[in-house]
């Protein structure tokens, strides 16, 4: 793999396992000198303290196992098979590069193959998943922990994007070296 051979359309299009696939070479090929940067380490740090907040909320509110059971169902729900497209190669390289073994755990052809029984096996999720919570959640929860769970949500989506950004530019730094 030559960085100049890598466009935008391969690292967020196309099937999960080639995506997949093009995180793991990315890793192998950059993921000692990205986790030489400095600068970038404290951005790794902070989002997986990030995540971490935002998967206690979730676990105090029963999100993961509920999500499971949903996604067993018929249709899958909101994690099924479908949301595993919406995972990206630099959202899994992210999870790499915060020591998360990218893996897939399942392949039921009905739910997400990321989907572990007691939820996500990302530390850093697709934006998708982020950003939306169904009505069965919302309707389980309080006002107020609706509030904190979008409150967690948005400061690990803002950091994801600030990390991405700095991981697009390295990829293409690469290509001048």
């Amino acid at each position: 793999m030559h960085p100049t051979t890598i466009s935008l359309h391969q690292l967020f299009h196309g099937p999960v396992e080639a995506r997949q696939h093009l995180a793991k070479e990315l890793y192998q090929k950059y993921g000692a000198a990205m986790l030489l940067d400095e600068n970038l380490c404290e951005d790794i740090e902070q989002l997986k303290e990030f995540a971490l907040l935002l998967s206690r909320h979730m676990a105090e509110l029963g999100m993961g196992e509920q999500c499971s059971r949903c996604a067993a169902g018929i249709g899958g729900g909101c994690c099924s098979l479908y949301m595993a497209g919406e995972t990206d190669s630099i959202q899994m390289l992210m999870n790499m590069l915060a020591g998360v073994t990218v893996r897939q755990v399942r392949s039921d052809g009905v739910e997400c193959c990321y989907l572990e029984d007691r939820g996500c096996l990302f530390t850093v999720k697709p934006i998708f998943c982020l950003n939306y919570n169904c009505k069965t959640i919302l309707a389980s929860i309080s006002p107020e922990n609706s509030r904190e769970l979008e409150r967690f949500s948005g400061k690990l989506l803002g950091k994801q994007y600030e990390v991405e950004q700095k991981l697009l530019k390295f990829i293409k730094t690469m290509k001048n070296m």
